[in-house]
């Protein structure tokens, strides 16, 4: 897969003295094109600072920062490349009437692509394709308000599609879901990932939605303290609880079973995983090869 964004000692302050505390700094990563990222870190490490300089909501303040082969600087960017950026980065914020703007689903998720100069027939077809691919066809007509939180929030996401992306942001975009509206967002940028190749970075609280992604980045402080598969990450148990943070509870339990003196793996993050180890510890103990 080939390189998507390129960050080389990103900084970011929201204050205009460059003396003042960064929220980014010597943030350097890269991901690929079609890779499916897990964005974690506390309530103030930066992670959602990180996620607007990707599509110019915010501009760096120092570093480099590329997106599809473009840097992306403000002195660079006009009008017409900033459209052309957000039309390959959307973002998914965490609350779904906030990024709702018609009364009508299908004309909101027209809305992106009608500003973009989309010709009528193909954005008409565009938002066919976004709301069957989010599997919301059926309520086209529909007011918004009328639709659960989870709905909202794959309108949100047929929006997103609707502008043809190569990558989408996910920014808490579950949080304030319950947990069939967190599955049914999850399944359908899953599966946008996997069959159409989009980017997808998620930036979450939930470690088990984290431990769904092939990487996970962990910010602390503005830098990056953690980059590796889901297993590789959330194996570092004590590291996370250092910076605020709680690995998966298959993980943890495994983990506290390992301190008793148990032989187990380390970084187990599946409930499926944990349970066929949880079953031959059980028939070790039951053979009598293992105290308990």
């Amino acid at each position: 897969m080939s390189e998507f964004i390129r960050a080389e000692n990103l900084c970011f302050s929201y204050e205009e003295d460059k003396n003042a505390h960064p929220a980014v700094k010597n943030f350097s990563v890269s991901i690929r094109k079609g890779e499916y990222v897990a964005l974690l870190g506390h309530n103030g490490s930066g992670k959602s600072t990180f996620a607007k300089l990707l599509n110019m909501i915010l501009t760096p303040t120092s570093g480099r920062l590329f997106v599809a082969g473009e840097e992306l600087t403000a002195e660079g960017f006009d009008e017409e490349a900033l459209f052309r950026l957000r039309a390959k980065v959307g973002m998914v914020f965490q609350n779904p009437d906030n990024q709702i703007v018609a009364s009508v689903v299908e004309e909101d998720v027209a809305f992106g692509p009608e500003n973009l100069g989309v010709p009528y027939d193909e954005m008409h077809k565009r938002v066919e394709d976004a709301l069957k691919a989010v599997g919301m066809t059926e309520y086209a007509k529909h007011s918004p308000a009328r639709l659960s939180g989870g709905q909202k929030q794959r309108v949100a996401i047929a929006g997103v599609i609707a502008m043809l992306p190569e990558c989408i942001i996910l920014d808490e975009s579950t949080a304030m879901l319950d947990p069939r509206g967190r599955r049914e967002v999850l399944d359908v940028v899953e599966r946008l990932n996997r069959e159409k190749g989009i980017t997808l970075i998620h930036i979450t609280h939930y470690m088990d939605e984290a431990a769904r992604a092939d990487r996970v980045l962990v910010i602390d402080d503005g830098e990056l303290l953690l980059d590796g598969t889901p297993r590789e990450v959330f194996s570092q148990v004590e590291l996370l609880a250092r910076v605020g943070l709680e690995a998966p509870q298959t993980t943890r339990l495994l983990y506290e079973l390992k301190a008793e003196g148990f032989s187990l793996p380390d970084g187990c993050v599946g409930v499926d995983e944990c349970v066929s180890v949880l079953e031959g510890l059980w028939k070790e103990q039951a053979n009598g090869t293992v105290k308990a």
